[in-house]
């Protein structure tokens, strides 16, 4: 899904500091209707090190800055990708750890064939492939949140 498309603006941020980038995965922030929100977007599915550590430091800025945190796409799976490498399985753990210590709102933005698998890891699940539907629905849910 076209982040220009779902969000009014939004600025990414390159890398987690500590694997480096992985381009297949965009973390930033973002604002849709004045509202100020966090976001992790994939393409496609990714489990290297620099991925994991990116989505952990966008959930960490999230926690911080009492953002909501909005997964888009393939990322929304990323918790169930456990890489097999040690260093990979390390930045996974990391991602988890936050993930599951998150306290502030996480959704996910997912096509409506993977919704079953993300009711659990998320606490608002927004599915569609018409982007003014999923704006509309994302829009409520952070408005839900105020």
């Amino acid at each position: 899904m076209q982040l220009d498309a779902l969000f009014d603006r939004h600025m990414r941020f390159a890398g987690d500091r500590v694997y480096g980038e992985d381009a297949s995965l965009v973390g930033g922030v973002a604002w849709l209707n004045d509202l100020r929100c966090v976001f992790i977007a994939a393409e496609t599915s990714s489990s290297t090190p620099a991925a994991f550590g990116k989505a952990a430091r966008m959930v960490r800025l999230a926690e911080q800055t009492g953002a909501p945190c909005i997964l888009v796409g393939a990322a929304t799976t990323l918790h169930l990708a456990a890489p097999a490498d040690p260093r990979g399985a390390a930045a996974f753990d990391v991602y988890l750890a936050a993930l599951a210590s998150a306290r502030g709102t996480r959704i996910a933005v997912a096509e409506s064939s993977a919704v079953h698998s993300l009711t659990d890891a998320f606490d608002t699940v927004v599915s569609g492939t018409e982007v003014a539907t999923v704006r509309a629905g994302l829009a409520a849910a952070l408005a839900g949140r105020e």
